[in-house]
């Protein structure tokens, strides 16, 4: 009995979304909840992929748009698309997200580490990458995707 929980993989749960025909994940620990897209705030003065702020239940919360961070196209909100509130430094943050698509468990195994030959931008964005479903998807660094370089964006 010990052997097998010994020989057990290593998994991990994460929620699977999609920026343009780009497919993302976060691990389930970093995802509070997800919404449909609420009336956004725009607020002056602050980088372009902030789209602004949103009341949720009373709690006001900056909301990022993923599409515009990493230079998609950026289409109309449509009936898919989302917003993912994570839990970030002791701050709520929403993510723009074209969809969300499912939630799923990985082996820490399966993920490899980003290809070198990505720019820096989208090297340092993503913590790794895992093939599901004969897809690739880019597991997000949430610290370098919220708090990027100046030079960056």
């Amino acid at each position: 009995m010990v052997k097998q929980i010994e020989n057990a993989p290593e998994l991990e749960q994460y929620t699977v979304f999609s920026i343009g025909e780009q497919l993302c994940a976060l691990l389930i620990e970093e995802v509070v909840e997800i919404i449909r897209v609420h009336p956004i705030t725009e607020v002056p003065g602050v980088k372009n992929f902030i789209s602004g702020m949103i009341n949720l239940r009373g709690s006001i919360i900056p909301v990022i748009d993923l599409r515009k961070r990493f230079r998609k196209n950026v289409p109309p909100f449509h009936k898919k698309t989302r917003i993912i509130i994570i839990h970030n430094q002791g701050e709520d943050i929403g993510l723009i997200v074209d969809g969300v698509t499912m939630v799923t468990y990985v082996e820490r195994k399966n993920v490899e580490p980003p290809l070198d030959m990505f720019n820096t931008l989208e090297k340092d964005c993503f913590k790794g990458f895992a093939k599901i479903n004969e897809q690739f998807i880019g597991i997000l660094n949430l610290e370098k995707v919220l708090f990027p370089c100046d030079e960056e964006v």
